[in-house]
This record gives C-alpha cells, structure tokens and sequence, in this order.
C-alpha cells in the first residue's frame, strides 16, 4: 500500500492504478518539495482553477505559487481517497479528496480539498491536462 493512500478499490484497471499511481508519486514530490519533478506531471498545455486563485492556473503559474508554498509550508501528514476513475483511451478523469496537515510560520492546520483532474497518457507517466479542486470548508458552508 502507498504511503500516501490508506485505501483504494481492489478491482481498479491497470489504467486506473497507473493514473493512481501517477498522481501519488505527483503528490509526493510536492509533499517532498521537488517542484522540478511535481511540474513534470503536469502537462505544458495544463489549465485549471485552483481554490488559491479566482483566475484559471496554468503550469507556469504552478511552478511558480508550488515553489513558494513549498518554502513556506510543511506536510506533516496526508491522505489521498479515490472517489472515482474513468479512463477513456489516452485520458482519464479522476477525482479524490485529500486530506492534510499543514504547518508554517503561523501554525497549524487541517485542510481537505476535493479534485477532479482530468490527465493524458504520456510518455513516462500520466500528466494532468485540466484541474479543478475547492477546500471543502467553502464546499460545507451553510
């Protein structure tokens, strides 16, 4: 079992356990800080919307707010949860909730976060190409 994911669906596909693991191994370079080897999972083409910005993010972006969250905050602990997989071809859309406990200079807190990604069969892993993810507070709020 992956250090990031307690618990995923046994009967998955190899397509859906080779997006699984592309994502987790996504996840640990950001976790492990390598934002070089996290930006190699993300497509150049990539656009999305982030719950850190009211604008569509694209891969520059990223490269640019992960390199600075990444020297200002720590992950002591995170959870990935499958919600569901579908692979059509060369593209998958995935979606998950993962669940974290962070750390910097102002403290500490728990943060869920709920992602449907949509990622394209390439070369050496899969890539995200779209990406969409809100902090499921906003989503819980009355």
């Amino acid at each position: 079992m992956s250090k990031l994911t307690s618990n995923k669906p046994s009967d998955w596909t190899d397509d859906q356990n080779a997006v699984w693991k592309s994502l987790e191994d996504h996840w640990d370079h950001l976790i492990s800080k390598r934002v070089d080897e996290f930006i190699e999972y993300i497509h150049p083409d990539m656009v999305g919307y982030g719950h850190e910005s009211p604008l569509p993010v694209d891969r520059p972006w990223l490269h640019k707010w992960v390199g600075f969250w990444t020297k200002t905050t720590d992950i002591a602990i995170c959870e990935l949860k499958p919600v569901d997989i579908r692979v059509h071809g060369d593209i998958a859309v995935l979606q998950y909730l993962i669940f974290t406990i962070e750390k910097n200079e102002t403290g500490g807190k728990h943060v869920i976060r709920r992602y449907t990604m949509t990622w394209q069969r390439g070369p050496k892993h899969w890539v995200v190409i779209a990406s969409h993810n809100n902090l499921m507070n906003e989503t819980l709020r009355g």
